[in-house]
């Protein structure tokens, strides 16, 4: 998709919350105690964020991701394709948190 705005399914696979292109990178927890695994967010939205994942993730997996100066924020995967996975955030972010991030991003050389 070439839009800088993508759309998060809801759980009757209709998008709830408009998502903004991101790209970078960060690290995720699949389980309490788990070491931490690189991944790199594509896109992020209020609701939940698309992660290209350096391993395979089951959908229903509980997973603690870091964003930046956000700190961590709990997650669960929805769905996965490979190496990609979408995630919903247990607790949406504000508008403000997600503009941010793509704001960065785009400062840091992410595409949007």
């Amino acid at each position: 998709m070439f839009s800088s705005e993508v759309q998060l399914r809801d759980d009757k696979g209709r998008r709830s919350a408009p998502r903004r292109a991101a790209a970078f990178d960060t690290q995720f927890r699949a389980q309490v105690g788990a070491s931490r695994s690189p991944c790199r967010i594509i896109d992020i939205s209020c609701g939940g964020a698309r992660l290209m994942l350096y391993q395979q993730l089951a959908p229903e997996t509980s997973i603690r991701l870091s964003l930046p100066g956000k700190g961590l924020v709990d997650a669960h995967i929805v769905w996965a394709d490979g190496r990609e996975a979408g995630c919903r955030f247990d607790s949406p972010l504000d508008d403000a948190t997600v503009t941010k991030l793509q704001a960065d991003s785009t400062e840091r050389g992410g595409r949007a």
